[in-house]
């Protein structure tokens, strides 16, 4: 009986090492607009907000204080705090049809993922959806 006990716990222990492992080593792949993992029902998200004159004021305000130290102020991924090895995403790049759903968007602000930091502590939903509908201004 112990020899299988001690079997299980060497098995175990790969599992959990392998998996620290591959943790480790796929850390670092790709630049922040990269290689994201999105719920499913994240891209089925609308925007409760319309873009209205004040609300995108309320984005770009936002934008400002929360986002522009990485991304820059026109949203292009140089700022002063973007790290130049992974460097913020550039919001700008590519076609408007290439900006991922406002449920996508929502989904990358609130929950970020290392560098960027998570902001559902910090900001509102309302404050987050103002920011997907500034970004979406960035691009136009």
């Amino acid at each position: 009986m112990s020899s299988a006990l001690s079997l299980v716990k060497l098995v175990m222990i790969s599992i959990i090492t392998s998996l620290a492992i591959f943790a480790s080593s796929n850390a670092g792949i790709g630049a922040q607009g990269e290689d994201w993992t999105i719920p499913a029902d994240a891209a089925d998200l609308k925007n409760p907000l319309a873009a209205t004159p004040a609300i995108l004021k309320q984005g770009a305000s936002v934008f400002a204080t929360s986002c522009r130290p990485c991304h820059g102020p026109e949203g292009k991924g140089n700022g002063p705090l973007s790290d130049p090895t992974r460097p913020a995403a550039d919001l700008t790049a590519g076609v408007k049809a290439d900006l991922p759903a406002d449920g996508v968007l929502f989904y990358r602000i609130w929950n970020g993922r290392r560098p960027m930091p998570a902001f559902k502590s910090e900001l509102t939903r309302d404050d987050v959806w103002a920011v997907v509908e500034h970004v979406k201004a960035l691009r136009k």
